[in-house]
């Protein structure tokens, strides 16, 4: 798997030459993870929520469909085997600026309720992923409140 990881990251995630190095990151991996990890915190695999992750990872990243299916492949494996979610977050912090946080955090809560209905568990899971990509506790219940109204209003 580590070999996976690696040849995955050479070939689509790192930088080419004419890109400096504090571009290089593993954000659509850490994003992937997260968004899986949140999909999973209700211990129901909902088919709703595994379109809406695909969508916004090939939306925000611009990938192709090929590069995808990677992608969340490798990410479901490192979700298997990851033991907290630090990993993840702290790429998050090191790569996006608050307004990519809120965006981020605007999509954990599309998924959240892409089944109809919001779990507990997918709650505390994005409060906690909120915690620790430094977002205050304010904004975690202002973009709830206006994805549910988004999503009601459609």
């Amino acid at each position: 798997m580590l070999k996976d990881l690696k040849n995955f990251f050479e070939q689509h995630l790192l930088p080419s030459e004419e890109e400096s190095e504090s571009e290089v990151s593993g954000i659509e991996y850490a994003t992937a993870a997260l968004l899986i990890e949140l999909a999973k915190a209700d211990f129901d695999e909902d088919i709703l929520e595994r379109q809406l992750i695909f969508a916004t990872l090939r939306d925000t990243f611009e990938l192709s469909d090929e590069d995808l299916e990677e992608l969340v492949s490798l990410a479901e494996s490192a979700s298997a085997d990851a033991n907290d979610l630090f990993q993840f977050t702290s790429l998050v912090n090191q790569h996006y600026s608050n307004e990519e946080k809120i965006l981020l955090l605007e999509n954990f809560w599309k998924v959240a309720y892409a089944d109809g209905r919001l779990d507990k568990y997918e709650e505390q899971f994005i409060r906690k992923v909120a915690g620790l990509i430094n977002l205050p506790p304010s904004e975690f219940t202002k973009t709830k409140l206006r994805v549910r109204k988004n999503l009601s209003d459609s």
